[in-house]
């Protein structure tokens, strides 16, 4: 280990691999948050933290996490701008640091996540469970990703000393940009220094361009039907969903906040596809009890019907209670275009685990979201249920009927188009 402090000092004299680090750093901070911000938020896990969520080590579970996410950013940044340094000085010890390298950021990125909300990659690979299967619930990919990481900047820094004193491997940057060989020919010599840092910055480049598509897709199709309603922008925390008019009989269409958190629209081009994103959540959320979960609409459905009778509120809970099951309407079973059905008056099996998923919730959050949160919420659940209504309604907010002909349901008003 004596070697490790002065081999830093040689790499970091240097302020292009200091900046190296430092973008390094960033990067890998914030593809970690990007990452996480796709299951949950950060104020979200912190709440979940504190109130056990994480099971009997809860607290301790994300402070492990939050620290060893830290430690994998600045251990990213390091170790990159290591590799870079061996690369510019030497032909040692590329192979395994690269490959650590990976390996670890690779490991990272799987683990970024929460065992509740579950984590991105892990879903997208098709693997049930989430961090859930790991024994300590995803803290041993942390765990590799920092031995790996670790691993590799050790190994590379061990050539430090040896690259510095090889004068078959000695800094080519110092060395003349034309070398004559013994038959008279010059051979050019490439600034690698100048390469790298051009390509560090064409790098970011493209990732500051990422991040400004990203944020304009985190807004819904425009058009003028969009404009007319005021939908210009949402994040990935809102639904649009139909809303009662005051006059009791008819809806409209509006963009209602939510709990659950879904995708960005990508706008591929197939309006379709983009609205199943937005508008289709997937995987178990937070606060679902038991095995209910977006993935399974029956099971759901029967779930959250049961707490219907098995909840008693106190007086001020049922008053909100009420206001929520007279204000939630079903529009895609009961009820004519101009004559709009509640929850409360209707007797199919989604409005039974409706009114069921508003007493869970506010059982146990009534402190914790406002009405309009949960009457959202309420929308992501039928969702699933009425998928082709939800769509329907969102193409036709979003101003791209023609990908789904939206048809006449419940409440939508004399037009059949909530009035559009």
């Amino acid at each position: 280990m004596n070697h490790v402090v002065p081999a830093l000092g040689i790499i970091f004299q240097q302020s292009f691999y200091r900046n190296i680090a430092l973008v390094t750093f960033l990067v890998v901070a914030y593809l970690s948050y990007w990452l996480i911000n796709q299951t949950t938020t950060i104020p979200i896990f912190l709440e979940m933290m504190q109130t056990g969520e994480f099971g009997k080590f809860s607290l301790l579970y994300g402070i492990t996490y939050i620290i060893a996410t830290f430690l994998i950013t600045v251990l990213s940044g390091i170790s990159i701008a290591v590799m870079v340094w061996l690369y510019s000085h030497s032909k040692l010890g590329k192979g395994k640091t690269v490959g650590a390298n990976a390996g670890g950021l690779i490991a990272a990125a799987f683990g970024m996540g929460c065992p509740v909300c579950g984590t991105f990659l892990l879903s997208a690979t098709g693997i049930a469970g989430g961090l859930t299967i790991f024994p300590l619930q995803g803290l041993e990919l942390k765990f590799l990703s920092i031995a790996l990481l670790m691993g590799s900047t050790l190994y590379a820094l061990s050539k430090v000393k040896t690259a510095v004193h090889c004068t078959d491997c000695a800094d080519i940057t110092h060395r003349s940009l034309e070398v004559k060989k013994p038959t008279g020919k010059r051979l050019i010599i490439l600034p690698l220094e100048k390469l790298a840092l051009a390509s560090l910055i064409v790098a970011f480049s493209v990732n500051q361009f990422l991040i400004t598509q990203t944020a304009a897709q985190m807004g819904l199709a425009t058009g003028k039907l969009a404009q007319l309603l005021g939908i210009q922008s949402t994040n990935a925390k809102k639904i649009i969903a139909p809303k009662m008019n005051p006059d009791g009989r008819t809806t409209s269409l509006v963009e209602q906040p939510t709990i659950t958190e879904v995708l960005a629209n990508p706008r591929t081009g197939d309006a379709l596809a983009d609205a199943r994103v937005v508008m289709i959540a997937t995987g178990k959320p937070f606060y679902a009890p038991d095995d209910i979960s977006f993935d399974d609409p029956i099971n759901a459905q029967k779930k959250w019907g049961a707490y219907e009778k098995s909840i008693s509120l106190s007086a001020d809970l049922e008053q909100r209670y009420q206001w929520f099951i007279s204000n939630m309407v079903c529009s895609y079973c009961c009820g004519g275009p101009t004559s709009v059905t509640t929850i409360n008056r209707c007797g199919c099996a989604h409005a039974k685990a409706a009114r069921g998923f508003f007493k869970f919730m506010l059982q146990n959050y009534s402190d914790t979201y406002s009405n309009d949160q949960l009457l959202g919420e309420g929308h992501r659940w039928y969702a699933i249920w009425y998928p082709k209504g939800m769509l329907e309604d969102y193409l036709l907010a979003t101003g791209n009927e023609q990908a789904l002909t939206h048809q006449t349901h419940g409440g939508a008003g004399t037009d059949g188009r909530h009035g559009l």
